[in-house]
């Protein structure tokens, strides 16, 4: 009888043994799963603030562009007074090393007002890119 109480106690045994690791194996599999997706959750959060930030140096970019533009504009206004606009492209070398910018310039005069011209600049930075920064800026200038 002895026996067979013994191999029954050991058969309960393993029974338990198996149940509990399985159990620790779920709880195992599920907090991987939770550690898992509170890691891609800041990846992700991580991506977009540097998406944001690359934005905002775009548009900075693109309006200190726009104002180099209005100086260039200026000089070449002095030199030919009946310039009507041009295009200006700056290589990427000279600016960040990874992108170009472009920068349209429209000079047209001013009704009632011989020596001013109204200059409408553009400039986009980087050129040619799904994420470019566009800066519109009117202004009128004196001869």
């Amino acid at each position: 009888m002895r026996g067979q109480n013994q191999t029954r106690c050991r058969r309960a045994a393993r029974t338990t043994t198996r149940r509990r690791s399985g159990i620790a194996l779920l709880v195992v599999l599920v907090a991987l799963a939770i550690v898992s997706t509170i890691g891609m959750l800041l990846l992700r959060m991580a991506l977009m603030h540097h998406r944001q930030a690359q934005r905002e140096t775009f548009i900075a970019q693109s309006r200190w562009l726009a104002e180099s533009a209005f100086d260039q504009t200026g000089r070449r206004l002095k030199a030919d007074a009946k310039s009507e606009g041009f295009t200006w492209s700056v290589p990427a070398k000279e600016l960040d090393g990874q992108h170009a910018a472009n920068m349209v310039v429209e000079i047209r005069p001013v009704k009632d007002a011989p020596q001013r011209r109204e200059v409408t600049i553009v400039a986009d930075f980087p050129v040619n890119a799904p994420q470019r920064s566009r800066t519109r800026c009117v202004r009128q200038v004196d001869l």
